[in-house]
């Protein structure tokens, strides 16, 4: 009989600590300070309120928590009403409940926890009181319908990643007041100064002079952000910061940022154009990949690397300067790069990469400068365009450079020297054409032995006194005309 009454109240008392349960809801009661927690809601309601106090044995608990997950999951709750006397909100509280539209938050509260409305995606605007001061990690992570949201002054802290996958955010109003964040007319930077913070969605920003550093996944899928202006106190731009931001068409970095860390403007399909500063001196992992909109890119003579994949897969990229400053090109940097025409590598280079121009597939010349001692694997793998080559490596390396590239249909040239070397290794052997780089730089064209050069055109079609670095029109005095790449 003691049994059976112990399992239908569901009473357990451990260490002050009685755990019971009351219709749909499981609380957690502390004997010594007469306070509950709701540790758990079993219901199929689609609106609840939650009781300021719960009684038993004669003995009135006040409830002022809910616990971790108490209401994860709850699928049909479309809203739901919390008490006053509620001061915290556990980890994953309200998770995944998908209907979830509207929500008060009593001024009581001080703290919404991790992952506080993760994938509430039915969630269209929250009331946030003075009261809090802190908005936990991923607190309102895909929250897809989330349009607005008023962040009080009283907030000093957010989470990393607090908004990311608020696809539909596109106001977010600051009080005046917080010393932190700065307000503006349309939208506002919400980004603690030093921290690794996210806010999503955003059509314009303007980031308060107060900021030294924007963190990692910043505006991480801020796929309605479309321009930026970063102050000049901001020195550096975290991991991942802009990634995705699919609608971001141009921003201005300033002189102050010394890094473009890894995956930085990742996945900006709509940004067309970008100035990095003359204070930057590495481009990161994958910085720029995807950017498929991007036409050209000034690198500064402050950089010393390009990143492996950093320009991988700007398919409108029809041309890019690299500075005499740069040392190396690192793996897949211009992977499938496929607008991609010509590329003047300077002689400070002295290693390609892996893939390093694999698939430019509209690649029709190229010039490897002697500075270069390492190929990497398949660098030249699959330009089906190629047409000329200049090597002037001294000595022909061997190695798979250039899979599904035509080579035997192209021409390739080299030092005068090293044409025995070249012609008998793998797989420049391959090429339909090995001709010597004479002293001006110009390739020794098969003729009769009674044409001479012309005229010197550049590709604009206007006349040279001379040879220029890249691609010539040479015009042969028996009236053909050749193409020859210094």
């Amino acid at each position: 009989m003691t049994i059976s009454l112990l399992t239908a109240m569901s009473m357990a008392v451990n260490a002050g600590i009685i755990v019971y349960t009351d219709g749909d809801f499981k609380y957690s009661l502390e004997t010594e300070t007469k306070t509950a927690a709701l540790s758990k809601y079993s219901g199929s309601a689609t609106e609840v309120t939650i009781p300021e106090s719960v009684t038993h044995d004669d003995v009135t608990y006040s409830v002022t928590r809910l616990g971790d997950k108490c209401f994860s999951y709850c699928s049909s709750l479309t809203s739901i009403d919390i008490p006053s006397s509620v001061t915290s909100l556990g980890d994953e509280c309200f998770s995944y409940c998908s209907s979830l539209t509207s929500i008060d938050i009593p001024s009581s509260l001080t703290s919404l926890g991790y992952k506080c409305f993760y994938g509430c995606e039915s969630l269209t605007s929250i009331d946030i009181p003075s009261s809090v001061t802190s908005l936990g990690i991923a607190c309102f992570f895909e929250c897809s319908s989330l349009t607005s949201i008023d962040i009080p002054s009283s907030v000093t802290s957010l989470g990393e990643g607090c908004f990311s996958g608020c696809e539909s955010l596109t106001s977010i109003t600051v009080d005046e007041n917080n010393p932190v964040y700065d307000s503006r007319e349309n939208c506002n930077a919400i980004i603690e100064t030093g921290s690794n913070t996210m806010i999503a969605g955003c059509a314009s920003t303007s980031i308060p002079s107060s900021v030294t550093s924007l963190g990692s996944y910043c505006f991480y899928y801020c796929r309605a952000l479309t321009t930026i202006t970063i102050p000049s106190s901001v020195t550096s731009l975290g991991y991942a910061c802009f990634f995705e931001c699919s609608s971001l068409t141009s921003i201005d970095i300033p002189s102050s940022v010394t890094s473009l860390r890894d995956y930085c403007f990742s996945g900006c399909s709509s940004l067309t154009s970008i100035d990095i500063s003359s204070s930057v001196t590495s481009l990161g992992y994958m910085c720029f990949y995807g950017c498929s909109a991007l036409t050209s890119v000034t690198i500064p003579s402050s950089v010393t690397s390009l990143g492996d994949y950093c320009l991988s897969g700007c398919s409108s990229l029809t041309s890019i300067d690299i500075p005499s400053s740069v040392t190396s090109l690192g793996e897949g940097c211009f992977y499938g790069s496929s607008a991609l025409t010509s590329i003047d590598i300077p002689s400070s280079v002295t290693s390609l990469g892996n893939y390093c121009f694999s698939d430019c597939s509209s690649l029709t010349s190229i010039d490897i400068p002697s500075s270069v001692t390492s190929l990497g694997y398949a660098c030249f793998s699959c330009c089906k365009s190629i047409k000329t080559m200049t090597c002037e490596i001294p000595t022909a390396i061997e190695g798979e450079f250039f899979s599904d590239t035509p080579i035997e249909q192209a021409t390739l040239y080299v030092p005068e020297s090293s044409l025995d070397s070249y012609k008998a290794t793998s797989p420049w052997c391959y090429f339909g054409e090995i001709l010597p780089i004479s002293p001006d730089g110009i390739g020794e064209i098969a003729t009769d032995g009674e044409a001479g050069i012309d005229a010197i055109y550049n590709l604009e079609g206007k006349r040279c006194n001379g040879t220029n670095r890249g691609l010539n029109i040479i015009r042969m005095s028996d009236g053909t005309t050749r193409k020859v790449l210094k």
